[in-house]
């Protein structure tokens, strides 16, 4: 109880440093019932042993149970601790009767296509296997999503596994994850200035395009401004008078028709 009034939940952004986080946790099925989430990570599968941040965990058991759905095979394993837990293993669709899969196709589409776990070799009720896995929560029930799976052939392969547990038990889960103010503080400088960083990264990207986009706009109205000019008729245009004009013309209209002019002259 002690432990576990003393365990402070640190920030994500310290979680690096966590002798949990980032390795296969050797534990045991009731342990990991027993793990606990936090408000403030849900939606993550993170959970906490203690303080410890916990996500990829490797368990040994016996298959009692196997499920078999389209798309997933579910096997209940039971690992002596007084619990048992479901291992969800994501398997290739079966295909329809008189098909088959042609070369290079896939039967799913990509965007639902989800990495298969490794599996040594098929799996049945009583086989012993080494269960490498993240944890998940579904309908309040906590599962594991296999990642890779291999048979136990021996009791000496058993014995090193649980060594393993003990190890990890002994050494990092007996005891609360502690950091010093100082490296907490620095873990929180480098969030930050990564953090500032992103922010002016993005900021600028985004006054990149919406400069692009002003451009493309100004273009945009000066096409559709010339197109409109380009497609009215030129207004008509008139000559100015001088007054040359009606100088001409009053001189033309004195002037005596050559006919009436002979006649005068008697030609």
């Amino acid at each position: 109880m002690t432990d576990e009034r003393q365990a402070k939940l640190y920030p994500q952004y310290c979680f690096h440093l966590s002798p949990t986080i980032n390795r296969w946790c050797h534990i045991r099925i009731a342990d990991i019932l027993a793990l606990t989430s936090h408000p403030g990570f849900l939606g993550q599968d993170i959970y906490f042993h203690l303080n410890h941040p916990i996500k990829w965990v490797r368990i040994a058991g016996v298959v009692i149970a196997v499920d078999e759905r389209e798309g997933k095979h579910i096997y209940t394993v039971d690992d002596s601790s007084g619990a048992i837990i479901e291992c969800v293993v994501v398997v290739a669709p079966r295909l329809g009767p008189g098909t088959t899969a042609r070369k290079g196709t896939t039967t799913s589409n990509a965007k639902d296509a989800q990495p298969l776990p490794v599996v040594d070799a098929p799996i049945d009720i009583g086989h012993t296997i080494d269960i490498k896995g993240s944890l998940s929560t579904w309908w309040e029930k906590r599962q594991i999503r296999a990642e890779k799976i291999v048979h136990l052939h021996s009791t000496e392969q058993e014995v090193l596994f649980w060594e393993k547990v003990t190890l990890l038990r002994r050494e990092v889960l007996s005891k609360p994850w502690v950091l010093g103010r100082r490296e907490v503080r620095r873990c929180r400088r480098e969030y930050e200035g990564s953090h500032s960083r992103r922010l002016t990264k993005a900021r600028d990207s985004f006054k990149t395009d919406q400069g692009r986009i002003d451009t493309a706009k100004a273009d945009l109205g000066r096409s559709k401004a010339q197109g409109s000019h380009e497609g009215k008729a030129l207004p008509r245009s008139y000559s100015r008078e001088t007054g040359l004009e009606r100088k001409a013309t009053k001189r033309v209209m004195g002037l005596m028709p050559v006919a009436a002019r002979n006649k005068t002259l008697g030609l």
